[in-house]
């Protein structure tokens, strides 16, 4: 119903130093469109793209493409879910946002505002993609969410209880073991210690809540969370 997964969206102070500096922890640049009127750069694995404006409301965003933005509209409003903005026209750019129970915006897009590159890394300096994890409070009021929307959830335990959304690289963690939104990786764990060098990554205090799964967690300048998973 949402459409593709297009990008995780953040604003950043500098775009540019941004768009640079996660190109020198493996990821792809992907050219830009013009949709914006604010600087606007993407990078990309395999699975996963991180768009990073200079401007923009929200600090972070889940960013979905599909065609007839209306229509969404339209089925959101019959099914009960509160649109927080839109924006639709046969003469502007069509658009729409809403919340997931964590509190991370959605925002859906007429049209991609990126193109991929010929080719996506499988892996970068932190590893493999393995997924955006939301926290919510409610695992099952998240997940029924998701439903709602017509995609099926399973649930998992590693790294921690939750669950993730078929078809997206999307996921949901219990707020108590980990009350942001964080990107996870996996890593051969004789790597760990290589993270860290040449980047303006930060390592913090590991997670009791990941007992004892061997994991790193890091910190990017964005104040992006980064769990480099053993």
């Amino acid at each position: 119903m949402l459409g593709r997964f297009l990008e995780l969206a953040m604003v950043v102070e500098d775009a540019g130093t941004a768009w640079q500096r996660y190109q020198q922890l493996g990821f792809a640049p992907a050219p830009a469109g013009d949709v914006w009127n604010h600087a606007y750069g993407v990078v990309t694995c395999r699975d996963f793209a991180l768009g990073l404006h200079a401007r923009g409301e929200e600090p972070m965003s889940l960013v979905f493409v599909r065609p007839d933005v209306a229509a969404l509209h339209r089925d959101l409003g019959d099914m009960g879910l509160q649109v927080e903005q839109a924006r639709l026209g046969s003469d502007v750019f069509n658009e729409l946002a809403l919340r997931e129970p964590g509190g991370v915006l959605l925002r859906v897009l007429e049209a991609r505002s990126f193109s991929p590159p010929p080719e996506l890394p499988e892996n970068t300096q932190l590893g493999r993609f393995c997924g955006i994890s939301l926290p919510c409070r409610d695992l099952a009021k998240a997940a029924g969410f998701w439903q709602q929307l017509g995609l099926q959830t399973h649930s998992r335990n590693d790294p921690w209880e939750g669950f993730t959304v078929q078809g997206l690289p999307v996921a949901c963690h219990a707020r108590r073991n980990f009350p942001e939104p964080a990107l996870l990786f996996q890593l051969p764990a004789d790597q760990h210690g290589g993270i860290i060098g040449a980047t303006d990554l930060r390592r913090e205090t590991a997670l009791t809540s990941l007992g004892e799964r061997q994991h790193s967690l890091l910190r990017s300048a964005e104040d992006l969370a980064l769990i480099v998973l053993g």
